[in-house]
């Protein structure tokens, strides 16, 4: 017995050895156009690389996304376009290799290399300028910046491929909060179930995943970018949305939205375990027709059109003049003809 706790007591330090290993593996860089990033591989592995803005290209020799085996590749790559991360894993032992990443129209220098020591995440963020305030000794907070759009398609882009991510790669939801309370609601008649909310700290937003269950007989019309929650006594309006804005009757639709700081302009810093409410607005009618609120000719007058003449601004149809002058027309006692009727100018059109 005395032999086992001496051999327990002594696998307490290697257990703390490996919680630290395991930490190094998650890498934060600043990206520079100045010279290459090195990112260390693995073979058994893969290596997620997550970028401040959406991927606009990428080139580099000997990087596949379905490598043959024995075959030239040295590196497996996974990417979605429209994202602002990749994956990849080294082939074999001892490969290298660059690629080329453009990002806000810059373009990138990654070198990469098999290593034992491999990375799991390599987290880059933008380019920070120094605070004078900082430097002279005051302490002042860093205005907040705005997150722009294309890091929230990013974001969306994760909270869509949530259930296969989770999975294949993680690491990516590391720094993320994820919540899950299928709460149900009914706006309009249409049940509400709110299936996952996940926070990115970063951006200060909020993603929400719902499904719209329509048990009625008629399609439910509404408003995508009406999306938003209400959380006490505020209301939060989506930022980025992806929905259909309509659900059929008896169907069940999926939409994504999200929410990103308060409604002041500071950070909202919600939780994920809040009591959150959808809200949304119920579009009336067929969204394709022209809304009654809309300026609608009145009954009995002629459409008028106006097609292009030798002005810059078009002319009146020959139709449209011949009728001016037929109403400046007299009689034979003087007096002006009356206006044309429509049936007439239909025939005359003819």
């Amino acid at each position: 017995m005395r032999w086992i706790l001496v051999t327990i007591s002594g696998l307490v330090p290697l257990i703390g050895i490996a919680d630290g290993n395991l930490a190094s593996k998650v890498i934060r860089l600043q990206l520079s156009q100045d010279q290459p990033t090195e990112i260390k591989l693995g073979t058994q592995g893969i290596t997620t690389i997550e970028f401040p803005e959406k991927i606009e290209a990428l080139d580099g020799f000997g990087f596949s996304a379905n490598p043959l085996p024995n075959g030239p590749d040295l590196f497996q790559i996974s990417f979605n376009k429209g994202t602002n991360f990749l994956s990849l894993k080294a082939i074999r032992p001892g490969v290298e290799g660059n690629l080329t990443v453009v990002i806000g129209g810059k373009v990138y220098a990654i070198f990469c290399k098999e290593a034992p020591d491999a990375s799991f995440v390599v987290i880059f963020h933008e380019n920070e300028t120094k605070n004078p305030a900082v430097a002279s000794g005051e302490q002042r907070p860093p205005p907040r910046k705005q997150a722009s759009a294309a890091r929230l398609l990013g974001f969306l882009d994760k909270v869509k491929g949530f259930p296969t991510l989770k999975v294949s790669a993680p690491e990516v939801y590391q720094n993320m909060d994820v919540a899950e309370p299928n709460s149900q609601s009914v706006i309009n008649g249409i049940e509400v179930n709110l299936k996952r909310v996940i926070r990115d700290d970063v951006l200060d937003s909020l993603s929400f995943e719902i499904q719209l269950r329509n048990k009625t007989d008629k399609d439910f019309f509404y408003d995508p970018e009406s999306l938003g929650v209400r959380a006490g006594n505020e209301v939060y309006q989506q930022s980025v949305s992806d929905a259909g804005g309509m659900v059929p009757a008896g169907k069940v639709q999926t939409a994504f939205f999200i929410i990103t700081g308060g409604s002041n302009g500071d950070r909202n810093d919600l939780a994920v375990t809040n009591k959150f409410d959808v809200v949304l607005r119920q579009i009336q009618g067929d969204p394709d027709q022209k809304s009654s609120a809309e300026w609608q000719e009145p009954p009995g007058t002629l459409p008028t059109r106006l097609d292009r003449g030798d002005g810059a601004n078009g002319t009146e149809s020959n139709l449209h003049k011949k009728n001016n002058r037929r109403a400046r027309k007299q009689d034979k006692n003087g007096n002006p003809s009356p206006s044309p009727t429509p049936k007439q100018v239909a025939q005359h059109a003819e």
